[in-house]
């Protein structure tokens, strides 16, 4: 079933592109796709069972991508998720799986993915990897049923990407190797995101990009635009993204009298960001919890200051004195003085994109294959 001579590779995430959500986690799909040419490279996609059932008619299996069937018990019983995932992915692909003979597999999520993975690797005899994104160690590593799983999984894997230090950090603190842990930043192209486009709307305006959630501060955001409103009668703020938070927005915007200030445009394609972000005044992501999130790459990339949350790895990427301000998390009142500071200030946009330049996919897809090639000659 192998298409060629290359090692097999498979690797499992629930981050990645979907039929139906087409902008999902396209940053993993950028820096899987840069190992196709040295891998022969599959993709499983684990899919919420009530989500599959509901999209089962987008869903198109292929030879190198396969959506995966979840089942497991909402909200009850979450330790056992890990054991859900590896059984749903045996009875549905484990013949498939089989086939592709993967010399390596690697998870794209610590918990449940990287969990079941781990058992994957020994039932097919297989390398063992997985990478580290934010959320899955700030989160699960809190809760010790999962943050034990996690570690387990990390014993028997050969190596662990973190998309920051302050993510390798927290996983030494639950037990893991530093050892066998290698920070690699995320890459962002510079080829679509350096460039200048005509702009989108006539006004000057902050950009938010993302899930309208809760925990990435999109309330706050609006609280603290609010408050500076009168002294930057120009600013307009504009929402990319869709979300559970969406209609509580909308309501906030109706009671404010904003309606002529704030812009909410929905999910936007990956390829229309670059056009909206090198014409946004600045981006603001402030965010209760991220390892570094690749919006606030491609933001400088663009030449684009950056009002963030000073929380996982941003600060390792966000130079204060070239890119931008960063502010405490779940503070309104730090939105507005933040936005009033970066305002106040003239940014460079040919610096700003100068440090951004460090962070490319090809030096991403460089490291990772070093750690994936690593003990091949031990």
């Amino acid at each position: 079933m192998k298409s060629s001579n290359k090692p097999s590779l498979v690797i499992i995430t629930n981050l990645y592109p979907l039929p139906w959500e087409p902008n999902r986690a396209t940053f993993n799909k950028q820096q899987f796709e840069l190992l196709q040419d040295d891998y022969d490279l599959s993709i499983l996609i684990p899919v919420a069972f009530p989500e599959w059932f509901k999209q089962r008619k987008q869903i198109k299996q292929s030879s190198h991508t396969r959506y995966i069937p979840y089942f497991y018990l909402p909200k009850i019983g979450r330790r056992f998720y890990s054991v859900f995932m590896f059984l749903s992915i045996v009875l549905h692909s484990g013949i498939w799986l089989k086939k592709r003979n993967p010399s390596t597999i690697m998870a794209s999520w610590a918990f449940p993915e990287a969990v079941a993975a781990s058992w994957l690797s020994r039932l097919y005899k297989t390398k063992f990897f997985f990478k580290v994104h934010g959320s899955d160690i700030n989160l699960h590593g809190k809760i010790p049923a999962r943050s034990k799983q996690i570690l387990a999984a990390a014993n028997t894997a050969q190596g662990i990407l973190s998309v920051s230090k302050a993510l390798a950090h927290e996983l030494e603190i639950i037990g893991v190797d530093p050892k066998k842990i290698k920070v690699i930043y995320n890459g962002v192209n510079h080829d679509k995101f350096g460039l200048v486009h005509s702009a989108k709307i006539p006004n000057d305006y902050c950009l938010y990009i993302g899930n309208l959630k809760h925990d990435k501060g999109v309330m706050e955001l609006i609280e603290g635009f609010n408050q500076i409103k009168e002294q930057h009668p120009n600013l307009h703020l504009v929402y990319a993204g869709f979300g559970v938070m969406h209609n509580k927005l909308i309501q906030y915007v109706s009671a404010h009298n904003l309606i002529e200030r704030v812009t909410f445009l929905g999910n936007v394609a990956h390829d229309e960001l670059p056009a909206w972000l090198s014409n946004a005044t600045a981006l603001c992501l402030p965010s209760y919890n991220e390892g570094v999130p690749n919006v606030v790459l491609e933001s400088m990339a663009a030449g684009t200051p950056v009002l963030a949350t000073s929380v996982g790895g941003i600060p390792e990427v966000v130079d204060e004195n070239i890119c931008g301000k960063l502010i405490s998390p779940k503070d309104a009142n730090a939105v507005a003085k933040g936005l009033n500071a970066l305002l106040s200030c003239q940014w460079s946009r040919e610096k700003i994109q100068q440090h951004a330049s460090q962070f490319t996919w090809q030096k991403n897809k460089t490291q990772l294959i070093e750690m994936l090639n690593a003990n091949d000659n031990e």
